[in-house]
């Protein structure tokens, strides 16, 4: 296993909230391993998430980082899961920085009511209406492209191998892991300048990380990781990129809302409440207005 530099930069291939790259030598197959420790635990914090949803939406925030760092993204990626079931709607962002949020919603009665070990099926609901959309937005000019795909199986992470099957084309396997607020991700893909030569080394490398325990993904740092994974196997490891949680929201964002709302809907809350607030539906941060401030919002020469 021979180190490689990155021509990005950043940091130590061992640290916490960070992806790292690596690719096998002499095959057209590559892979990352992300692992999210401080960025899980304020992201999950953000909300009285139940076990069951903070495992989703943990599972969800590694495998969006990995999508994320397969490319040099230039934009933002989001990871959509929508169900008729007690999720409703869990959304993770992560642009090309590895700048990640997420949110989610869910009916909590319902949710309680399936236990901690809820399956990603049990709580999507209804196979036919549950939907994985990915969209990737660029920064700038540029397309927005986005992919749907039926949820499979009863996990994210084969929603997500039969996503890039389908929309990109790449045979993908992915494990994913979330335990004790930490989100880890493996990621292996066999690239379109494969050939029969690479199929060996494919096959072994697929069925190691799919036999391996779920204890193991928890090593004490990426590189360890893949030793346990790949003992054989030649790797050039790359280094890594830190990830980190950033909120998009601000006053700006919150004036806008109640813009949105109108002045009706605005004129209401203040006289129920005597002030209105918009709450980040990501990061839970409440902007209050009081009446001036709230009504200036539609003046011609109020606040922008």
């Amino acid at each position: 296993m021979s180190p490689a530099a990155d021509p990005a930069g950043a940091i130590a291939a061992s640290a916490d909230d960070a992806l790292t790259p690596f690719v096998f030598e002499g095959a057209e197959i590559r892979g990352a391993v992300v692992r999210l420790s401080e960025v899980s635990r304020q992201i999950v914090a953000c909300h009285p998430y139940p076990p069951a949803v903070a495992r989703a939406l943990g599972e969800l925030l590694a495998a969006t980082a990995l999508l994320a760092g397969a490319g040099r993204l230039d934009g933002s990626l989001v990871a959509q899961l929508r169900g008729d079931g007690p999720l409703s709607l869990l959304v993770v962002e992560c642009d090309g920085t590895l700048a990640m949020r997420a949110t989610a919603q869910w009916n909590e009665a319902a949710v309680a009511a399936l236990g901690a070990h809820a399956s990603l099926a049990m709580l999507a609901g209804s196979p036919a209406a549950a939907r994985l959309a990915i969209t990737l937005d660029p920064r700038g000019s540029g397309n927005l492209y986005q992919g749907i795909v039926l949820l499979q199986g009863e996990s994210i992470a084969a929603s997500i191998e039969h996503y890039l099957a389908t929309s990109e084309q790449l045979q993908s396997r992915l494990r994913l892991d979330f335990a004790d607020a930490r989100a880890t991700g493996v990621l292996l893909q066999r690239l379109p300048a494969s050939t029969v030569d690479d199929e060996q080394t494919w096959a072994s490398a697929a069925a190691a990380l799919a036999a391996a325990p779920t204890g193991s993904l928890r090593a004490s740092d990426a590189v360890t990781l893949l030793r346990t994974l790949f003992p054989r196997d030649d790797l050039r490891v790359f280094n890594a990129r830190s990830a980190r949680f950033r909120c998009k929201c601000s006053v700006e964002r919150a004036c806008n809302a109640l813009r949105i709302a109108g002045p009706a809907e605005v004129e209401a809350a203040l006289a129920e409440q005597g002030k209105v607030e918009v709450t980040c539906e990501y990061c839970g941060r409440v902007y209050p207005f009081d009446p001036a401030a709230a009504r200036a919002l539609f003046k011609p020469s109020g606040p922008h």
